[in-house]
Formats: structure tokens, sequence, C-alpha cells
């Protein structure tokens, strides 16, 4: 599986070379109420911006793909 954010109801993926920038990037905004800007893939795999507003995002998942699922056999 691809590491991941979601959003609400949106998607995207996380390039492995862009995973630690997002996550420092993400938890700043939200610890801080600020904005900003990841480098993220949409659903075709295209390269997209999208802006997350630490101050107007209540929650999100960060899911890095670090193990198996519950529902999964390790």
């Amino acid at each position: 599986m691809a590491k991941k954010i979601i959003i609400g109801q949106s998607e995207w993926t996380i390039r492995d070379a862009e995973a630690e920038a997002v996550v420092g990037k993400v938890r700043d905004a939200m610890a801080r109420g600020a904005m900003v800007e990841l480098q993220l893939a949409d659903a075709q795999g295209r390269a997209v911006s999208v802006f997350v507003n630490g101050a107007a995002v209540p929650s999100l998942v960060l899911d890095l793909d670090e193990g198996p699922r519950p529902s999964e056999m390790s």
C-alpha cells in the first residue's frame, strides 16, 4: 500500500521522497493553526499541491503504511 493523507472525503498519495516533509508540515500546521502547501499525488498519480489550513481542519489521517492493518496478517 502507498502512503496517503485523508482530509474529510478527499484522499491523496504521499510520495516516499516527500513523506518526511509532509508529516512535518502537517504537524506544524495543526499545532500552529497555520497554512501549509503539501506536494502530493491525486488518484491518477498526477502531482498536485494541496493547501491545508491547520486552523480550519479539525482532523486528518496520515496513513504511512507502517505495518499490517488490524484485518491483515503479518
